[in-house]
């Protein structure tokens, strides 16, 4: 045990042990949430360098030298290189920010090398918001700050103090700085946040991507994860005219389906496409047209999503020639847009050449089975919309079944193996299968990938789509009506369009099967489940929403006519607001501060050597004040000595209730001496 503390003492000259602990217990919480997004070999690193300092603070192991922090550090760094990240990406940087602040947790023994890992762990709090901004992980970042702060309480404090105590004076700090910082967040110019950068790896792309396959839409239903939240000025539309819009695939190469056939195509025809739509008015007139607010979740992509036909919009994105919208920039944060549409506007009567050859086109040596049977049901149709119909019938009518486990279908002739043999499928399967029947039957026709449905929320008054209500669909071009929208799907599963996907998928038991753990699953849970998705939304809206736009609103209904000198005022008159209710607080809590017996003692032991002539700093430790009291008053030393050695005690030692007792009737009868 001698031995054990000799070393803990070596270790501890600078830092005590209560800060140190305090030190490990913040990296420790800093450290954990980022450790989900970041590679998965950062974790065992991170396990054994904490049980490595644990077992230093607690005396068992010598302190790290030289050679091993060196050789430490050199493996590290060649993991991450080795890692496959990109070196310039926020996922390598972020990686290599962690190792440093796990790293040099193992050498801390010194007051600067506690300051360094504590401010280090600040910056990495508001790297967590990179990853996720939800409340929950502002409400973990306070946590984090509260014990970052704790830890730093700790460092500059006497190791006397309770744990209660650093917590409590963190917690006072903080909460004082917190009007200050509402006042800053709510009236300085609003910079795009940290968490907008882009995020280049995969992981920072989510929901439907630019392309579909059979299984994928299948594969992102087992996702309960939020796409986008709807508020409608008036009423919503029935569920079954929620067909949010989102990509349009036009080519097919025998198994997948995408937007084009390449990239030469459409920079090719990118003139061409482009010039088809007509001009928009910004905020659209007359009867019929539907108008709802929009806030998209970060996706990393730059597709939106909105109800058909967009006639107008209000916020930083454009219309492509398919009449979908498209962001601007990719959406690396919670973005909001104002959209009308006009569900009964027929788009493009008349098609050009261009877009008529990009919808007709399918291999020409691949599923002839599919072929023949469409010639032969177009020759018995009267109309291109009565052969449509009846291909929608076939889906009906036959042992077509809906399903989220569909088998597979190979990789060549998938048509024919799905309507002939299988005919078990999701979405893609049926939208995929139908427009082909169409384009081999000369009909121009067009696969639309996006979400249908969604839940509304009764607490907060909007709609919820989330990843699982993703949809694929089909629209075909008939003579003088334009784009017509059929969902084969609607013909299997009813319930998918009229309701939703769970009670699509109740009898099969396949409803995020993938993902056990989601509150979606229960029922019973909906309605606390959509309470906390209304606070969620509020967050979204008023927090992460609040940009330069919704600041210049807000400051124009609070202070009329915004200008750079009414701002200042406001600014500034608050500002002054919460520096004198500083200074009230601090004069308070001094008068009420409690200040112990032995403290009490020996600021009367200074008051009279000040009376004497000798006068202490706030730098000069006792020790330090004794010796120079010494040297002035020759004959006082002694008492001054068994003063100031007896102050120590009482205040170092952490010494029994009778002991404490004892000391301080001594110190008083050593100071009335002097």
């Amino acid at each position: 045990m001698n031995q054990r503390h000799d070393r803990q003492s070596g270790l501890d000259l600078q830092l005590k042990y209560s800060a140190l602990v305090w030190l490990l217990v913040a990296q420790v919480a800093v450290r954990a949430p980022v450790m989900v997004y970041l590679p998965v070999w950062l974790l065992p690193v991170l396990l054994i360098s904490t049980a490595w300092r644990l077992r230093v603070l607690r005396g068992y192991w010598e302190p790290s030298s030289l050679i091993v922090k060196g050789v430490v550090i050199f493996l590290g760094v060649a993991a991450l290189a080795m890692s496959g990240l990109d070196p310039l990406s926020l996922d390598a940087m972020s990686s290599l920010l962690l190792l440093s602040f796990a790293f040099k947790a193992l050498e801390v023994a010194h007051r600067r090398d506690a300051l360094v890992v504590v401010f280090t762990g600040y910056f990495l709090v508001a790297v967590q918001f990179l990853f996720s901004q939800s409340i929950a992980a502002a409400m973990y970042g306070a946590v984090c700050l509260t014990l970052l702060t704790a830890a730093l309480v700790a460092v500059q404090e006497s190791p006397n103090k309770k744990v209660s105590d650093h917590v409590k004076l963190a917690g006072l700090m903080l909460g004082q700085c917190l009007p200050l910082m509402i006042i800053i967040y709510l009236f300085f110019p609003r910079l795009p946040p940290l968490w907008t950068v882009s995020l280049p790896s995969d992981r920072a792309k989510s929901g439907i991507s630019d392309h579909m396959a059979p299984g994928d839409i299948a594969h992102l239903a087992q996702s309960d994860g939020t796409a986008f939240r709807v508020t409608f000025k008036d009423a919503r539309p029935s569920q079954n005219r929620l067909y949010w819009r989102g990509l349009v695939l036009s080519a097919f190469d025998g198994r997948t389906w995408s937007q084009f056939p390449d990239k030469i195509w459409f920079a090719g025809n990118n003139k061409v496409l482009q010039h088809n739509l007509p001009a928009l008015p910004t905020v659209p007139q007359g009867q019929g047209v539907l108008e709802y607010d929009m806030l998209y979740e970060r996706t990393g992509q730059n597709w939106l999503f909105s109800l058909p036909t967009v006639v107008g919009w209000k916020g930083d994105a454009l219309r492509g020639h398919d009449y979908r919208l498209i962001a601007r920039q990719t959406l690396n944060a919670p973005t909001a847009l104002t959209v009308f549409s006009d569900i009964d506007s027929p788009r493009d009567a008349p098609l050009t050449p261009t877009l008529r050859r990009l919808n007709l086109n399918i291999p020409p040596d691949q599923n002839p089975r599919a072929r023949a049977r469409a010639k032969q049901w177009r020759e018995k149709a009267s109309t291109d919309k009565a052969y449509a119909q009846f291909v929608m019938a076939y889906f009906r009518d036959q042992s077509f079944f809906y399903t989220l486990r569909p088998p597979l279908t190979g990789t060549s002739d998938t048509i024919d193996r799905f309507l002939f043999e299988s005919q078990r499928g999701f979405c893609a399967h049926y939208a995929g299968s139908f427009v082909y029947l169409m384009r081999a039957a000369g009909i121009p026709a067009r696969v639309v990938v996006g979400y249908q449905g969604g839940e509304w929320n009764e607490s907060g008054g909007f709609l919820t789509v989330r990843e699982y209500d993703a949809h694929a669909w089909a629209e075909i071009w008939l003579e003088d009506e334009g784009w017509l929208r059929f969902d084969p799907t609607f013909m299997v599963a009813p319930d998918r369009i009229e309701q939703n996907l769970q009670t699509a998928v109740e009898e099969e038991g396949s409803f995020l099967e993938g993902n056990v753990f989601s509150p979606a699953r229960i029922r019973w849970l909906t309605t606390l489940r959509q309470k906390w998705d209304s606070v969620q939304y509020g967050w979204r809206q008023w927090v992460l929403g609040y940009d330069t736009e919704t600041q210049s609103r807000w400051l124009k209904s609070w202070i009329g006519k915004v200008s750079m000198l009414r701002v200042a005022l406001v600014f500034g008159g608050l500002f002054a607001l919460v520096l004198l209710s500083w200074l009230v607080m601090m004069g308070y809590f001094r008068r009420t501060d409690v200040v112990s017996p032995s403290l009490n003692l020996y600021r009367k032991l200074c008051r009279k050597l000040d009376k004497q002539g000798l006068t202490r700093s706030p730098d000069t430790t006792p020790g330090q004040f004794a010796l120079m009291a010494e040297k002035k008053f020759p004959d006082q030393s002694a008492g001054i000595r068994e003063a100031t050695r007896l102050y120590e005690e009482l205040t170092y030692a952490n010494p029994s209730t009778e002991r404490e007792v004892s000391l301080l009737a001594r110190l008083k009868v050593a100071i009335s001496k002097i």
